[in-house]
């Protein structure tokens, strides 16, 4: 998010802009109470959102709620898993880079958009567009609702199956 003026990067995909302009509404731009946030008004992306707890000492955090395509494109429901329980082999770099993001983002109660690239089996990334919108719980910021935007998906999505190579 630009800190001058509020406004959503112009390249950011349609997905995101909509929850970003949506999380814009409930706070002017900083971060509002999560009794704010109503699920209802953004139907559309519910499949594209994550909702995430903040843990610290050590900062963890921990997903309570995912929508159906990501679960999808990781391969199994991840509500309940934490973040850095993904951090393994050739997805370690990608994925601590991800937690540095919501570590950011709790700490200075900003939004951020911004891209990663996310490692295939066939020595390939996809370009995965994130939102970060964080959340107060009783005027502290303990929660964030956060989207995705995996870019077209052909018939071959690349899921990653987590249930296998956690062993879940």
């Amino acid at each position: 998010m630009n800190d001058n003026d509020r406004q959503v990067p112009q390249d950011t995909p349609e997905r995101v802009r909509q929850l970003a302009e949506y999380w814009l509404k409930l706070g002017g731009g900083t971060a509002p109470e999560r009794s704010l946030f109503d699920p209802g008004a953004i139907v559309a992306l519910l499949p594209f959102v994550l909702v995430v707890e903040f843990e610290d000492a050590p900062f963890r955090v921990r997903y309570r709620l995912t929508g159906t395509k990501v679960d999808e494109m990781t391969g199994m429901n991840i509500t309940g898993h934490y973040l850095d329980e993904f951090a393994t082999g050739p997805y370690r770099a990608v994925v601590e880079g991800i937690q540095r993001s919501y570590a950011r983002c709790r700490q200075t109660g900003e939004a951020t958009v911004e891209t990663y690239h996310w490692p295939n089996d066939r020595d390939l990334t996809r370009l995965v567009w994130m939102g970060l919108f964080p959340l107060k719980l009783d005027g502290e910021i303990r929660q964030c609702i956060s989207i995705e935007d995996y870019g077209p998906l052909g018939p071959q999505p690349d899921p990653i199956d987590w249930g296998a190579a956690l062993k879940v």
